[in-house]
C-alpha cells in the first residue's frame, strides 16, 4: 500500500485510491452496520431494520464519494462474515446458554415453580400453581416446538406449534414429552381455555418464559446460532447488494443520458455546468447567471458560434448584441457612428459592428481592412 502525500490519498492497489475522508467514512458505516445488527436491530423491526442497516452501509459511504464497486462489495462480504462469526459463535450461544433449564416465575403469577427434568429420550414437566387460581373449564399444556436457528438478539427460526395437556391433580400439573435428541426443541407452560376444544386460547400473563431444551439434545449448538445469524445477515447482504446495483444501474443511465445532452449542446460538460460565484445551474447560451447576474466565463471551445453575440473590446467576453454594457467587466456600448477614411479619401460612417472572416475580430462594418489581421474585405462581407 502507497500513500501519496500531496493528495492526502491511499492507493489501495486493485480496489482504487481513496482519501482519509472516504476511508473514515467507510470504517464507521461498517461499525455501525455491524453493532446494529448484533443486537438484533434487523430484526426486531421486521424488514424495515435490515433496510435501515443496508441503506447506511451503503449510502454513508456514497455520499462521500465512494463509487468503486469493489471496495463497496468487499465492504459487503466482509460485514456479513464478521456478524455471522461474532454473532454464531459468542452472542447466540451465550443467548441459549441464559435460557435454558426451568424457567423463571417471579413475576408470573399463575405458576409458583416450573420444572423440567430429563430422563433421557423427551422432558418431564412439573407446573405448581399459585393457590386460588381458577381452573374451570382451563389446562395446563406444554407448548414446544423445533428450533432451526438462533439468530442476533435472540430470535428463534421454528414455530412452537405442538402442546400437551398437563395432567392436574390439586395444584400441581405433570406431563411427559418424548423428543428426537437430534432436534434442539424449545418450550413453555402456559394455561389456556379449554371449553371450545377448536379455539383453545391463553390465557393472559399465564405463559412462562420460553427454555432451550439443551439437555434432551446431543447435536451442536453452534451449528444451529451459527446458521440463525446467516439467515439473519444474509438477508441485510442481499439488501445491501440489490440498492448497491440499482445505485449504480441509475448512475449509469443518468451518465449516459448527460453525454447525450452535452453532445447536443443541451448542457455544460461536469465542471462547467454552475455559475463561479452562486453554483447555481447554468445552460447552454446563457452570458450571464439568472440568479445573481454574474458573467459566466466559459472556455473558447466551449462557446457557441452565435451571430447576434460580438466580443467586448476591454476583456474579449460574449456580449449580446443588444447589449449597452459588457457583462463582464461592466464597460458601456454607446451607439456611436464609426467614422472610417478611405484611401481614396472618401469618408463614410456606419454604427455596425461586424467580425473579420479570417480572425472573427469584430470592428466597424463600413471598414475595408481588418483592424487585427489586416485581412480585406468588402463593405459587404465578401473578401
Amino acid at each position: 500500500m502507497k500513500i501519496a502525500a500531496s493528495t492526502k490519498t491511499v492507493d489501495l492497489k486493485w480496489f482504487g485510491k481513496l482519501t482519509y475522508k472516504q476511508i473514515f467514512g467507510v470504517v464507521i458505516a461498517f461499525l455501525f452496520a455491524v453493532t446494529l445488527t448484533l443486537l438484533g436491530f434487523g430484526v426486531s423491526c421486521s424488514c424495515f431494520g435490515a433496510l435501515i442497516i443496508a441503506v447506511m452501509l451503503f449510502m454513508l459511504p456514497r455520499s462521500l464519494g465512494v463509487e468503486n464497486v469493489k471496495i463497496m462489495t468487499t465492504v459487503g462480504v466482509i460485514f456479513l462474515v464478521t456478524v455471522v462469526l461474532i454473532g454464531g459463535l459468542f452472542m447466540a450461544p451465550g443467548f441459549v446458554e441464559q435460557n435454558q433449564g426451568d424457567p423463571d416465575v417471579s413475576e408470573n403469577d399463575f405458576f409458583s415453580s416450573v420444572q423440567y427434568e430429563f430422563p433421557g429420550g423427551g422432558v418431564d414437566v412439573t407446573a405448581t400453581l399459585e393457590s386460588g387460581v381458577d381452573m374451570t373449564g382451563k389446562g395446563v399444556y406444554f407448548q414446544y416446538g423445533a428450533v432451526q436457528g438462533v439468530g442476533f438478539g435472540g430470535v428463534v427460526t421454528g414455530r412452537m406449534s405442538e402442546a400437551v395437556k398437563l395432567t392436574l391433580t390439586g395444584n400441581s400439573a405433570t406431563g411427559s414429552v418424548t423428543l428426537d435428541p437430534n432436534t434442539l426443541f424449545a418450550g413453555y407452560v402456559v394455561i389456556k381455555n379449554d371449553t371450545d376444544p377448536d379455539n383453545i386460547t391463553a390465557v393472559d400473563g399465564s405463559r412462562t418464559f420460553s427454555s432451550f431444551l439443551t439437555d434432551a439434545f446431543e447435536g451442536s449448538i453452534t451449528n444451529l446460532t451459527l446458521y440463525g445469524c446467516f439467515m439473519g445477515a444474509i438477508f441485510i447482504f442481499m439488501l445491501f447488494l440489490t440498492i448497491m446495483v440499482l445505485s449504480n444501474f441509475m448512475r449509469l443511465r443518468m451518465e449516459k443520458t448527460r453525454m447525450r445532452m452535452e453532445k447536443e449542446g443541451r448542457l455544460y460538460p461536469q465542471g462547467h455546468g454552475r455559475c463561479s460565484q452562486c453554483n447555481s445551474i447554468v445552460l447552454p447560451g446563457e452570458v450571464t447567471c439568472r440568479k445573481c447576474g454574474a458573467y459566466i466565463d466559459r472556455p473558447d471551445e466551449m462557446k457557441p458560434d452565435k451571430k447576434d453575440f460580438f466580443e467586448c473590446t476591454d476583456c474579449g467576453a460574449e456580449v449580446p448584441e443588444d447589449a449597452k454594457v459588457c457583462p463582464k467587466c461592466g464597460a458601456a456600448f454607446d451607439e456611436e457612428e464609426f467614422e472610417v477614411v478611405h484611401a481614396d479619401g472618401k469618408v463614410d460612417t456606419s454604427n455596425e459592428m461586424r467580425a473579420c472572416p479570417e480572425c472573427g475580430q469584430y470592428g466597424p462594418a463600413n471598414t475595408t481592412f481588418c483592424v487585427r489581421c489586416g485581412a480585406k474585405f468588402s463593405k459587404f462581407g465578401k473578401k
